[in-house]
């Protein structure tokens, strides 16, 4: 996974072999705090979603290096130092999340036009029309995670996503760059 500025990304990953990766409420909470320290000094987060075995972040890329750390090796950082945190919490051992961590760029179709539309339950032809709207078809993605795990009915009753963020339901977790949201999603 390779982020670049000036790009918008989908970027997720999951529990290793499925397995939860959030325990508690306090896990979400501590991952959303890790969220504002290792991403907002290099992306704007325009949306996202923690689910119990995954999560899902919608990112636009600021900055590659901070120093000498690049937005990946801090990606990187935040999933080992919450993984540690977890694996003493839940006293187990070996690798929290998958091996890599998977991204999308979505301002190109370019690998959407090789298959990556089918995550977003895009079809084909779709896929291949140059007016379909990549950056809002995976924001709505992102929060319909929720829903159809049947985790909840309605997208505003998760509260571990930025949709009542976004829509205006309730403030909170603040991570969405609402002005740079609206430059890169039509909504």
């Amino acid at each position: 996974m390779e982020l670049v500025k000036g790009n918008l990304y989908h970027v997720f990953n999951r529990g290793n072999n499925g397995e939860r990766i959030f325990y508690s409420q306090a896990n979400y909470q501590f991952f959303v705090q890790k969220l504002d320290y290792h991403i907002l000094p290099y992306a704007d987060i325009i949306s996202w979603c923690l689910m119990p075995n995954h999560f899902h972040l919608m990112l636009y890329v600021n900055r590659e290096k901070i120093f000498s750390v690049s937005i990946n090796q801090s990606i990187g950082k935040m999933l080992s130092s919450y993984a540690r945190a977890i694996n003493i919490q839940e006293n187990r051992k070996g690798s929290l999340f998958q091996q890599h961590s998977r991204s999308v760029r979505l301002n190109s179709t370019e690998k959407l036009k090789r298959g990556w539309y089918r995550t977003f339950g895009v079809t084909k032809i779709e896929a291949w029309n140059d007016k379909t709207d990549y950056p809002k078809i995976c924001m709505n993605y992102i929060h319909l995670n929720p829903v159809n795990a049947g985790i909840v009915m309605n997208s505003g009753d998760w509260k571990w996503s930025s949709y009542k963020e976004i829509f205006g339901k309730v403030s909170g977790n603040e991570l969405v760059n609402i002005e740079r949201l609206k430059t890169v999603v039509s909504l």
